[in-house]
């Protein structure tokens, strides 16, 4: 009888995994009252980046390499015709398919360099 309920456990688990849904990685950012998201896609590829631009003066990328089970973000501010790096991260990621609780890589706030606003971004990962 215990064997029975153990498999009917393990059957129920392997359907209940496949209605799972996908994981997802979502970064907001913010600076001067306006926000903008980017949707993180997976990607085996070192150089796969998905960016946003925040009000023509900051550049926010990320990266989730699946490979190394790490996503990496990065922002810039832009100084004359060019962006300059303001600070980059590496967060490892869970390595549960997808967790019962969502993901809060924490707030990262950072100051304009000419009129000392903030700019402001977070990420969290879930399942959709």
């Amino acid at each position: 009888m215990k064997l029975t309920l153990q498999l009917l456990t393990f059957l129920f688990g392997i359907g209940h995994a496949g209605l799972a849904t996908s994981l997802e990685i979502t970064c907001d950012a913010e600076y001067g009252g306006k926000a903008e998201r980017v949707i993180v896609r997976p990607a085996e590829d070192v150089f796969a980046f998905q960016s946003i631009t925040i009000e023509n003066r900051f550049r926010f990328q990320a990266q989730w390499l699946t490979q190394r089970s790490k996503l990496k973000t990065f922002l810039y501010e832009r100084r004359g015709r060019s962006f300059v790096l303001l600070h980059a991260a590496e967060y490892p990621l869970p390595t549960a398919a997808c967790p019962k609780e969502a993901v809060d890589f924490g707030l990262n706030k950072f100051y304009a360099s000419e009129l000392e606003r903030e700019v402001f971004y977070q990420c969290r990962m879930h399942c959709e």
